[in-house]
């Protein structure tokens, strides 16, 4: 697949907060991007498994509410809600340690989707400690050529 780095990196919008998790500070790092295209369409792209590796990685595993998935040499975890075509949340977990991934979708405009990435994981870690937003914010940037 071929795409314009600058262009995509310029399409997404970051924010770096702290916020609260069950109770407990946590770190989250939110990327957000319109495409064009219906919500619909967006959604099957983020949650079709044939589609995923489009994208992202291979996917495999239960992919259904309260199912575990896995994608292929990278992370696996929980799907903890999925309401269609609007709202996606998971654990995240990789290297023996576990963050959470929601994802939004919201109509903008005509014929137009919003995707909002929020990747939050525990605040003090040693993880965020040592690679700061980094931690759970590298790499959607690219990722997000959904198709």
């Amino acid at each position: 697949m071929k795409f314009d780095i600058a262009r995509c990196i310029g399409a997404v919008t970051r924010e770096v907060a702290s916020r609260e998790h069950e109770g407990k500070p946590a770190r989250v790092v939110v990327a957000s991007r319109s495409y064009d295209g219906a919500i619909e369409d967006v959604w099957d792209a983020l949650t079709n498994a044939e589609r995923i590796p489009r994208w992202f990685l291979p996917i495999s595993g239960d992919l259904r509410l309260g199912g575990r998935f896995q994608l292929q040499g990278n992370a696996g975890g929980e799907i903890l809600r999925c309401e269609p075509p609007r709202l996606l949340a998971v654990t995240w977990e990789f290297g023996g340690s576990m963050s959470w991934v929601t994802v939004t979708l919201a109509l903008e405009g005509a014929g137009a989707t919003r995707l909002e990435l929020e990747h939050m994981m525990p605040a003090g870690g040693e993880h965020w400690e040592q690679f700061g937003p980094g931690a759970v914010g590298v790499g959607w940037d690219l990722r997000f050529q959904i198709s």
